[in-house]
């Protein structure tokens, strides 16, 4: 009987590992488990444009300025502290963070996706702004899904910064009844719009490939399409190189 239990957990521990050697060796196809964003439209207004265009320029100045922006990737994820999904994926995040290479950058973006999420929006802003986030992202997660507080009132996200973070409460009155934080929840809702995002947790990728856990598959496989896209990019720029190097050469 011994003999026969041993056989049974060492042939089902091979299956385990067959079966994870199949899934990280799986190559990811696009339409299936990401997708290709398309490109904003041309036929836009010239006004909504411009418009547009002038709310962006810091951003954009300071993309340009960066000498390695161009060689890096980037990563974005578009969340709310509001979704479930977003909270789940956090040790995720954590995780790829911890082993990503050091060109590729990681960002988030709250997501205005839902009229009752644009206070969480809010609360997002309102810690980059202050420059806390480090210190209460975590926290106002947890308040939310294991304390089971509501985080989207003023008062609860006052006290929270208060006490944890060290913010003035005036200062962060000022902040809160102020038009930089609206103004910064708008940019997020136009970006999110020009680029197809109407549900949260979204992770684009470079700004061309879009990830969802439904396209994925799980939660737990988003940064593994994510990585797969990261080498994709990597290896069609050393295409690119050495193709360009021959030409220049021949």
């Amino acid at each position: 009987m011994k003999t026969s239990s041993m056989k049974l957990v060492l042939g089902l521990g091979t299956l385990v590992l067959m079966c994870a050697a199949i899934v990280s060796s799986e190559e990811f196809e696009e339409g299936k488990h990401y997708k290709i964003i398309e490109k904003q439209s041309e036929t836009q207004s010239d006004e909504e444009t411009t418009a547009e265009d002038e709310t962006s320029d810091e951003t954009a100045e300071s993309d340009t300025d960066d000498p390695d922006s161009a060689n890096g990737i980037s990563v974005v994820e578009y969340f709310s502290y509001g979704c479930n999904h977003c909270y789940r994926l956090e040790p995720f995040i954590d995780t790829w963070m911890a082993e990503k290479d050091e060109d590729v950058t990681f960002s988030r973006v709250a997501a205005p996706t839902r009229t009752d999420w644009v206070p969480y929006a809010r609360a997002y802003y309102m810690a980059e702004a202050l420059g806390i986030t480090e210190k209460v992202h975590d926290l106002i997660f947890r308040a939310i899904y294991v304390n089971k507080q509501q985080m989207d009132r003023p008062r609860q996200l006052k006290r929270m910064f208060v006490n944890v973070a060290e913010v003035e409460a005036e200062k962060f009155d000022a902040m809160w009844e102020s038009d930089k934080i609206p103004d910064m929840v708008q940019k997020a809702a136009i970006e999110m719009r020009d680029l197809g995002i109407s549900a949260s947790p979204t992770i684009v990728v470079n700004g061309t490939y879009l990830i969802t856990p439904e396209t994925a598959g799980d939660l737990g496989y988003i940064f593994d399409v994510v990585e797969f896209l990261v080498d994709k990019i990597k290896a069609e720029r050393e295409a690119d190189q050495t193709t360009d190097t021959n030409e220049s050469t021949g």
